[in-house]
């Protein structure tokens, strides 16, 4: 059964998003919220710090509580790496932890998605990304092995480029054009472990494939994204830009 303040970091975010609120806009007072959400004055106040150490609000003694910062806008159709695709402001910081890199086997459903042969070897690489130091997109990529041999090496030396800048320019694989399935979920213990999530919150996430100019698969991804932190934006490619890409 779901914590009383759990509840109540629910109905705030909720009270948020249907609101609109912005960067700096004020919540109601905390005997207004406790209202609201049907829950104690203490639970209120538990639920508030909780959200703002996660530096979702602030708190401002004698003024109230506001918005702390606004959702990051994520398109993630844009072709290239992370960064390509989210819109951060100057203060900002997205860094990269990587949690693993290895070969293996394709499963059955990584075979098919990247046109595999049956046993084939795929490069897996995960990685976590933390905006202003805090765990918001787990991401694992699965690269076939025989078009990039010696991908491991690279995150072996923390070569200091992208992922998606690697394959480029070492191995000669631009990215042309993806497709994506979106999500939105509860997220799993693993998730809940890795991105400091409570039991009750929700991620999004983003799967598909990378193609190359050539229209090889290149990668087969998954993203999971911190649903609170983002706002998603999504734009189909125009006629002839879809045409430029199958001539090439």
């Amino acid at each position: 059964m779901r914590a009383l303040y759990e509840k109540a970091i629910a109905f705030i975010l909720q009270y948020i998003d249907e609101n609109k609120l912005r960067e700096g806009d004020q919540l109601p007072t905390e005997p207004n919220l406790a209202s609201q959400a049907g829950v104690s004055l203490v639970t209120v106040r538990r639920a508030l710090q909780e959200l703002a150490a996660q530096g979702v609000i602030r708190r401002e003694q004698g003024r109230g509580t506001f918005v702390a910062r606004p959702r990051v806008r994520a398109e993630t159709t844009r072709v290239g790496g992370l960064r390509n695709s989210l819109h951060l402001d100057a203060r900002s910081s997205l860094q990269t932890r990587l949690l693993g890199c290895f070969s293996r086997r394709a499963n059955d459903t990584e075979t098919k998605a990247l046109g595999l042969a049956t046993g084939a070897i795929i490069w897996e690489i995960s990685r976590l990304r933390l905006l202003n130091r805090r765990p918001v997109i787990w991401e694992v990529s699965t690269i076939p092995k025989l078009l990039a041999p010696d991908l491991g090496a690279y995150f072996e030396a923390r070569d200091k480029r992208s992922l998606y800048d690697l394959l480029e320019e070492v191995y000669d694989l631009k990215e042309a054009r993806e497709e994506q399935t979106l999500v939105c979920r509860p997220a799993v213990a693993r998730e809940q472990e890795l991105l400091d999530l409570l039991r009750f919150e929700w991620v999004v996430e983003v799967s598909g494939i990378s193609f190359s100019t050539r229209r090889t698969p290149i990668d087969a991804f998954r993203m999971i994204f911190v649903a609170k932190s983002f706002a998603f934006r999504l734009a189909t490619a125009p006629a002839f830009a879809v045409e430029a890409v199958e001539i090439g």
